[in-house]
């Protein structure tokens, strides 16, 4: 239901309409990058639930996190990957950074590049990934879906500890613990980094 929501998203600004979405799991689930499989990405046995994402990028586990779903209609705007996701990224680094967590792009810290490649989105940084300035620990994670006139990006933000050991579901899983968070505070702060 949340991945049809966040689509739902993208054909609303497909049609001029931007739109986002802060929400939480009930329960421990996985989403799959667009390009992922189960058969490779995922441990066998694994009971925990899973579902394609309509973005790209690496496996994210659920259940701890804030979720956003954000999307954005592109009429005049550049339509560069590099150019899009920097401009979805900027409000979600401010409103982290409004709430407490002073975050950036790791392209703009020296701790970008660092891990193994592995299917786990927690488990590796990259430049375009948003880190806590300090530590170089990835805070959130993004995902892209451009299409010929609207961008769709869905993030996590992890926020306590995983509700399972991600290293028992996801190939290379890293548990991750993030810190505790308000997401009624954070949805205000990124509503109003979004206006």
């Amino acid at each position: 239901m949340n991945m049809r929501l966040d689509e739902d998203l993208l054909k609303s600004a497909e049609l001029g309409v931007a739109g986002c979405r802060v929400y939480s799991w009930t329960e421990p689930w996985i989403t799959l990058g667009k390009f992922q499989s189960p058969e490779k990405d995922l441990m066998p046995g694994s009971d925990v639930p899973w579902v394609l994402r309509p973005t790209g990028g690496k496996a994210v586990l659920h259940g701890h996190d804030i979720t956003v779903g954000f999307a954005m209609p592109l009429a005049g705007s550049s339509r560069s990957l590099r150019a899009v996701y920097r401009a979805m990224a900027d409000p979600l680094i401010c409103a982290l950074r409004e709430c407490g967590l002073p975050a950036a792009l790791g392209e703009n810290t020296r701790f970008s590049g660092r891990g193994p490649r592995v299917a786990d989105c927690f488990a590796y940084l990259s430049a375009n990934d948003i880190v806590d300035e300090r530590t170089g620990q990835k805070v959130c994670g993004c995902a892209l879906k451009v299409t010929r006139t609207a961008a769709l990006v869905q993030a996590s933000i992890p926020a306590g500890r995983p509700l399972v050991d991600p290293a028992t579901v996801i190939v290379g899983g890293k548990a991750l613990v993030g810190p505790p968070w308000d997401s009624e505070r954070f949805a205000q702060a990124l509503q109003k980094a979004l206006a």
